[in-house]
Order: structure tokens, then C-alpha cells, then sequence
């Protein structure tokens, strides 16, 4: 049987008390160290600094309450025709890692044909870590090839395309960069096609995001990063690719883009979705792990979709006003909507504004659907769109007899008012 331990009696009060100051004293010591390492998404899910429609959160309670809760250093959320929804630390430089063959692809479809044919070499072959798995002396066509880079994002894949598209790696990677400076990615810079961690070789959300939006117009960029299952066939093997990005199956909606992960980067995805006519672009930088960088990715986009969402801005036939036809002394036309618009918007970003602009006059003949003036919609100091605005019915020029008719009439009212 175990015998119960032998009591030493009651500890001093005092003695205890000194304890428990000294056990005080490092605690505190240890606190801003430990604080000051731990990570950002560990100290708070909304942030003074996050922007919400452009504007920063700082201590106002109503943005706070409705801005998204997310437990990331730094992300992004637009539309893709630019807008910025949601930003936290935007352009903040980080390690990017596999989002850099977004960047690999571009280059490579804008520089190579996709029925080029690629030999694997041993270099390519022996990368290592995520591959597709190429073997060396096996030819595949540059589009297959990308298949592997985005779906599979092949280590492998991507740097036989710098090889043969760029002559060497190096030469590649120049090629990358000058693309970098052409969309203004100021704080991008590539040291390798694959992403793997190296100095210098580093990117922020806000450059990811507008890559993205720019590598979604390629057709077949878009629909390679969309597919989420493909085999590809070389001369002599069949390669079977799945994608890491699994909101692919698990999201609503959700187009692509790029997922990543390295010691350095964190996991990080950049993410297209569209929903009716809205189409979002999020970028999640320095998640957790796998799980929870997909958990980030759908609080960020269901946010987005809950808050930028389409609102009528005018109907069919709407009149603005009317414009004197210069021809003639007592002929106008009104001006119309010719069709009904609806705008997507930000629902905390304020109500939506209209302004309209007539032309001063116009001249005869017109036609219904001649443009004569505009309506400007404004949300804030922002423009979100302009709409043209047209003539409501035909009028014809006035002929001789009519033109002498009307000079006289002006002479009378100029003399006699």
C-alpha cells in the first residue's frame, strides 16, 4: 500500500506571502515578452486598424460591431473590379509561398504557347516538397504543365516552366519581377517561381489581390484554378492532380485561387467567389494551419456577400429633367433611364446618392435613345458608376418654311419680348 506523503507542518505566513510576491514579480516580468511574441491573430479577431469601405475602425462601436471577426496578421477583401471592402495591415511584406505561381502561371501563358512541349529535366525533377511528380526525360504540352502548377502547385512543374520559358531559373524570376512593376506591385519581389522560403521573396495582400483580379481575366488562367480533380498525360504517364484549395467543394460559389504554406508564409489562400452578379477576391495571410485558413477564407467572404450586395439605383423609363431642342422655340425632350440599373454596395458605407447632368441644349434631328446627359451614383466621396441618360422621343430638324417661321419668332420675342 502507498503511504500518504509526511506533513511538514503549516507553511510560515510570511514565508508563504514571499512566495507569492516573487511568483507575482516574474510573472510580470514574463507577460510583455510573451505578449509581444505571440501572434497578432492571438491578440484580437477586430482590430483598431482594420478598414472597413476605406474607413479605419479606431474605437467607433458601429463599425466595430459589423466589421468581420477574423484571427489573421493581414488580409483582404475586394471586388473585383476593384473595390476594397475589408483590409488588415494590406500591405504589410510577407512571405507568400505558393501564392507566388499565380504570378508563375501569368508569365508563363503570357510569354509560351500552351501547345509548347516540355521535356522534364533532372533539375526540375528533384525540387522537392509539394511536386506533381515528374519524371525526368517525360514530355508534357506548357498547358498540361500549368495544370500541374496551379492544381496540383507542383515545386516541379513551376520551375520547369521557368526554364522553358524564361531560359533559366534566373532568368525567369526577372521576368516575374518586371511583371511585378507593370501592375504596380510595389511590395512584391520574386527570388524563385515556386514560393518556397528565400530572402527577398516576399509580397502583401493588397498586391495578391490585384494579381488575382488580373490573372482572372485570362480565360484559361480562370479555369484552371477553378478545377478542383484532373488527370494530365504526358508521352509516357498519366499524372492524377487534386487541388489543395478545398473551398472549391466546400464553398458556395468559390472560383479558385491559389492556396500556400511555408514556415515563413503561414497558410495563406488567395480566393475568388461570385454569387449572382457579385464576384469578391479575399487574400488570408498567416493563418493557424489548414483548417483554419479555410475557416478565415468563408468568415471573410460570407461577410462580404452579407454587405456588398446589389441596390436599385434607377427604373426603366425614369425622367431627369428635360433639354431644350436649340432648333426650335418651345421644343424639349426628357431626358430617361433607358433600362433599370442596379448597383452592388457596401451597406455600411452610407446611403447611395444620385447627380444628375443635362446638356444645356441639344440639336434637332434626334433620336429616342440619344444620349443627353448623365447620372452620376456616388456612395460617399466615391463614384461607383455613371449612367447615361437619353432623349425620350424623336425629333426632326425643321425644314426651310419651319426655320423662317422660327427666326422671326425669335426676332419678335428679342424685340418685343
Amino acid at each position: 500500500m502507498r503511504q500518504p506523503p509526511i506533513s511538514k507542518g503549516p507553511v510560515p505566513t510570511m514565508k508563504l506571502g514571499m512566495h507569492r510576491f516573487i511568483i507575482g514579480v516574474v510573472c510580470a516580468l514574463l507577460a510583455g515578452p510573451v505578449s509581444a511574441y505571440a501572434p497578432p491573430a492571438a491578440r484580437a479577431a477586430v482590430m483598431d486598424n482594420d478598414l472597413v469601405g476605406g474607413v479605419r475602425i479606431g474605437k467607433t462601436t458601429a463599425l466595430r460591431a459589423k466589421a468581420p471577426d477574423l484571427s489573421i496578421p493581414s488580409g483582404i477583401l475586394m471586388t473585383m473590379d476593384g473595390r476594397v471592402l475589408w483590409a488588415r495591415d494590406p500591405d504589410s511584406v510577407r512571405a507568400m509561398a505558393s501564392t507566388t505561381k499565380i504570378m508563375t502561371a501569368v508569365v508563363a501563358i503570357e510569354q509560351a504557347g500552351l501547345d509548347d512541349m516540355v521535356t522534364v529535366d533532372r533539375a526540375a525533377a528533384i525540387v522537392g516538397q509539394s511536386a506533381m511528380g515528374l519524371v525526368p526525360g517525360e514530355r508534357f504540352s506548357m498547358g498540361e504543365l500549368l495544370k500541374g502548377v496551379l492544381i496540383q502547385s507542383g515545386n516541379d512543374a513551376a520551375t520547369l516552366v521557368a526554364e522553358h520559358v524564361g531560359g533559366t531559373v534566373d532568368g525567369f524570376v526577372a521576368m516575374m519581377n518586371d511583371k511585378a512593376a507593370a501592375l504596380d506591385l510595389r511590395n512584391t519581389h520574386y527570388a524563385n517561381p515556386h514560393g518556397l522560403d528565400q530572402a527577398g521573396h516576399h509580397t502583401s495582400a493588397s498586391d495578391l489581390a490585384a494579381l488575382a483580379r488580373y490573372a482572372m481575366r485570362i480565360p484559361v488562367f480562370r479555369e484552371i484554378v477553378g478545377t478542383y480533380k484532373a488527370k494530365v498525360r504526358s508521352d509516357r504517364y498519366t499524372h492524377v492532380l487534386q487541388n489543395h484549395n478545398d473551398l472549391l467543394k466546400s464553398y458556395s460559389g468559390a472560383e479558385g485561387i491559389k492556396t500556400g504554406w511555408t514556415d515563413d508564409a503561414g497558410y495563406c489562400v488567395v480566393v475568388a467567389a461570385r454569387r449572382g452578379s457579385v464576384e469578391l477576391v479575399g487574400v488570408i495571410m498567416g493563418a493557424t494551419n489548414e483548417v483554419d485558413r479555410a475557416k478565415q477564407a468563408k468568415k471573410l467572404l460570407d461577410w462580404g456577400f452579407a454587405h456588398y450586395a446589389p441596390a436599385q439605383v434607377t427604373t426603366a423609363g425614369a425622367q431627369y429633367g428635360s433639354v431644350p431642342v436649340s432648333d426650335y422655340v418651345d421644343i424639349s425632350v426628357t431626358a430617361v433611364s433607358a433600362e433599370e440599373t442596379s448597383l452592388a454596395a457596401l451597406d455600411m458605407a452610407g446611403a447611395l446618392e444620385t447627380k444628375v447632368e443635362l446638356l444645356s441644349s441639344v440639336r434637332a434631328p434626334i433620336a429616342v435613345g440619344d444620349r443627353i446627359g448623365t447620372l452620376s451614383v456616388y456612395q460617399g466621396s466615391s463614384m461607383l458608376a455613371q449612367i447615361p441618360l437619353t432623349a425620350d422621343h424623336p425629333v426632326r430638324a425643321p425644314d426651310f418654311w419651319e426655320t423662317i417661321g422660327i427666326f422671326f419668332i425669335r426676332l419678335w420675342k428679342a424685340i418685343f419680348g
